[in-house]
């Protein structure tokens, strides 16, 4: 996914995948839940236990990520618990990354051209044509063809066709015309059915009061505020298969587009076009550029308009995900996170989840790689019944690396930096 620098990838949910092609799946595909496509490693030690809870974590994301210039496969696993008090619990989540070397390629760059003499043979039995009694076939079906040189497929079609016609006559027999038809008398016109329901107006009674009952609206008795905040119970039946081993979501493609900036194209365009008008017209185009761009001028200054929450932060995420509907999720190791909720720069700031900056491992600058935004919530249902639970929910799921990808020849996996922002209420 990572193909050329200072691009943002957007991933958009795909179909699901069935029993047939998960026999296909590999570490180096780009998938919703299901089982993790581990790399044909040996021994892999990993615990699906949560922390927190001791249950099994299942897997929400698995992201083929290789690098330039590198000669690993790489890929991401993110597995998180969904025990509702774990799951807005970033020590709940993981991310662990794995790498394998590429093997170079032992296919000869020579192509053999066939010789002209050789016999080809496209296909077993090409040679073989089956001959029917009658000494035509078109397609492996017998046509017949009668004295008169008309084509006919068989006796059941003659007889379909006759039943057909008989129909017909039999309908055009008991077909009558009236007399009374417009085309016929210019006097009487059409004739409409006989008997037929007069319009009439439907009129109430006058003995209602002129009282007019109001309602006195009912107080809520629940606070609203608390609710939001309450947290929801895991069905006891998910609860007891997750204590004895994990679960999985449903398992579903997910297809990856560069994400442009629609905003951008459209200025292009329009210099383009003004700068090919100045060229017919041989003019100064700077007032036509404000005028058509929308620029200000020194009598009229622009003015940002300010969301009514009054959340700015907010406003500009929710405003660029809307510019791609659909996407899950965003990648790239060039451009900063899009954040919704401030990220604290040191622990102990707040109880807000901080924002990580060096690798535990090497002491390299840590990059927000992958990110998941709130419309991967609603991809996720538990497999096989696609059961939906309530509470999996959340802001943003942050995956910081390592900005130089450190790994060493005995490594299998890595553990990652998992940071989850809870919706914003």
């Amino acid at each position: 996914m990572a193909k050329s620098q200072s691009k943002v990838y957007l991933g958009y949910e795909e179909e699901i995948i069935n029993e047939r092609n998960k026999l296909q799946l590999n570490y180096t595909i780009n998938k919703i839940g299901g089982l993790p496509n581990w790399p044909p490693f040996e021994n892999i030690q990993f615990s699906t236990k949560c922390p927190l809870c001791n249950l099994h974590r299942l897997l929400v994301v698995q992201c083929y990520a290789p690098l330039d210039d590198s000669v690993y496969h790489r890929t991401l696993y993110v597995f998180a618990c969904i025990n509702p008090p774990c799951w807005v619990q970033s020590e709940s989540w993981i991310c662990v990354r794995s790498q394998m070397q590429d093997a170079p390629s032992k296919t000869s760059s020579v192509v053999v051209m066939p010789n002209a003499e050789t016999n080809l043979s496209w296909c077993r039995g090409s040679d073989d044509w089956e001959e029917n009694d009658n000494g035509d076939s078109s397609n492996g079906n017998v046509m017949n063809i009668d004295n008169n040189g008309m084509q006919r497929n068989s006796d059941e079609e003659d007889e379909s066709n006759s039943f057909e016609l008989e129909t017909v006559e039999q309908a055009l027999e008991n077909l009558q015309v009236d007399s009374n038809n417009a085309n016929m008398s210019p006097v009487q016109g059409a004739v409409g059915e006989v008997a037929a329901p007069v319009p009439a107006a439907e009129l109430e009674e006058e003995d209602e009061s002129g009282l007019v009952i109001a309602e006195t609206p009912t107080v809520p008795m629940n606070n609203m505020a608390s609710l939001f905040t309450q947290t929801a119970e895991l069905p006891s039946d998910i609860r007891s298969r997750l204590v004895s081993g994990p679960l999985q979501f449903v398992s579903k493609y997910i297809y990856v587009e560069e994400e442009w900036n629609k905003a951008s194209n459209d200025d292009d365009k329009v210099t383009e076009l003004l700068n090919k008008y100045k060229r017919d017209n041989e003019i100064e185009v700077g007032s036509v550029a404000d005028s058509v761009s929308g620029a200000p001028t020194e009598d009229e200054a622009y003015e940002d308009a300010t969301p009514l929450h009054g959340d700015r932060l907010f406003h500009a995420f929710l405003t660029r995900l809307h510019a791609h509907p659909g996407q899950i999720l965003r990648y790239t190791r060039d451009a900063p996170p899009l954040l919704g909720a401030p990220l604290p720069i040191s622990e102990n700031a707040s109880n807000s989840p901080y924002k990580p900056s060096i690798c535990m491992r090497c002491g390299s600058r840590l990059i927000c790689e992958l990110q998941l935004v709130p419309g991967f919530a609603d991809t996720l249902c538990l497999y096989p019944n696609h059961v939906t639970l309530s509470h999996l929910h959340f802001l943003s799921v942050l995956i910081f690396t390592c900005s130089q990808s450190c790994w060493q020849q005995n490594d299998k996996l890595v553990e990652e930096m998992v940071i989850l922002q809870p919706e914003v209420i």
